[in-house]
C-alpha cells in the first residue's frame, strides 16, 4: 500500500486533480446523455397525447354506457315488480 502513495504533495495533487477531472468529464456525458433521453421521451409523449385525449374519453363513454345499463336495468325490473302488484290488486 505505501507503494501507492505519491512521493510528493505536488505529485498528490496532480493525480487528486487528473481523477476530478475524469469525474467531472463523466459526469459531462452521464448529464448529457440523460438530456437527450429526456428529450427523447418528451417527443414520445408529444406524439402520443392526442391518442391519450380520445382514450380517455373513450373510458368514460365506457363507464357512463355501463351505468346507464345498469341503472335501466333496475328501473326495468321495479316498474315490472309494480306490474305484478298492480295486476295482483285487480
Amino acid at each position: 500500500m505505501p507503494e501507492d502513495l505519491p512521493e510528493t504533495f505536488e505529485h498528490c495533487a496532480e493525480v487528486l486533480k487528473q481523477k476530478l477531472l475524469s469525474y467531472q468529464s463523466q459526469t459531462d456525458d452521464y448529464y448529457n446523455s440523460c438530456l437527450i433521453e429526456f428529450q427523447d421521451q418528451l417527443k414520445l409523449f408529444e406524439k402520443e397525447l392526442p391518442y391519450v385525449s380520445q382514450l380517455a374519453v373513450d373510458s368514460l363513454l365506457k363507464e357512463h354506457e355501463q351505468k346507464l345499463s345498469y341503472s335501466t336495468g333496475q328501473i326495468r325490473h321495479l316498474f315490472n315488480k309494480q306490474l305484478e302488484d298492480w295486476e295482483s290488486v285487480k
